[in-house]
């Protein structure tokens, strides 16, 4: 089988070369090496001539290459330590914010309760206040009230002076008094 193979590409390998010289391709030796010394040629041509300076703008271009990554890396380098540095900030800052609030708060509790203690003791002052009014009212009618009675048992002794009088006459003056320092 394997001659079998080898045989029958052979023979289209054989057709297919016929074909080419039928067709009008025709490998000509003295083209073909008038070719292959031109291409020698300029190699050694482009060698001797360019190669250097194709080579020295190959590695100028490398150079600028590697700089560039070099300045990226320390740029993203720089970048992260930045970031970091504003992260620590912010951190600090927002630290700082809750330490104010958390005074302001504490100021605030010690501001209420100084100022409900206040309010409790101005409280405690005007009731104090508005007993010891009370008291010297009670006091202030306690003595007018003497007064009126003095004044009714005055008026009281003049009529009984006036004209004289029967224990009946007497204790209804007496009553009549009290009902007019009632009425007062």
């Amino acid at each position: 089988m394997g001659l079998l193979m080898e045989s029958s590409f052979a023979q289209r390998l054989a057709e297919a070369i016929e074909n080419l010289v039928s067709d009008g391709i025709i490998i000509n030796p003295i083209e073909m090496g008038i070719q292959l010394v031109a291409t020698v040629v300029l190699i050694f041509v482009v060698k001797h001539f360019f190669w250097e300076k194709v080579t020295a703008f190959i590695e100028d271009r490398q150079t600028i290459i590697d700089k560039d990554l070099n300045e990226a890396a320390a740029l993203k380098e720089a970048s992260n330590a930045l970031k970091l540095t504003a992260e620590q900030e912010l951190e600090d800052v927002r630290k700082q914010a809750k330490k104010i609030l958390d005074n302001a708060k504490n100021q605030a509790t010690d501001q209420s309760r100084i100022l409900l203690a206040q309010a409790k003791d101005d409280a405690a002052a005007i009731k104090k206040n508005a007993q010891r009014d009370l008291v010297q009212e009670v006091e202030l009618a306690r003595r007018q009230l003497r007064q009126e009675i003095i004044e009714v048992a005055m008026e009281l002794s003049e009529r009984v002076i006036a004209q004289e009088m029967s224990e009946e006459t007497y204790e209804r003056l007496i009553d009549e008094a009290i009902e007019a320092v009632k009425q007062s």
